[in-house]
């Protein structure tokens, strides 16, 4: 993935942009998983403390 930093007068709406191209490829990668490697994944999120905070639309 290429970042571009960008400082000019649009900067929070461009790492929002960013932020947000970010999070759709990471789900597309997440849809490809089989059920045991999202199950490892939901796991490791939930050992480290962290939580989902959406979780919609998915069925193993």
């Amino acid at each position: 993935m290429i970042a571009v930093i960008h400082r000019g007068e649009k900067f929070k709406e461009m790492l929002e942009q960013f932020q947000q191209k970010r999070a759709e490829f990471i789900a597309q990668e997440i849809r490809r998983f089989d059920a045991e490697t999202l199950f490892c994944l939901l796991e490791t999120i939930q050992g480290n403390g962290h939580k989902l905070v959406h979780l919609t639309g998915m069925t193993v």
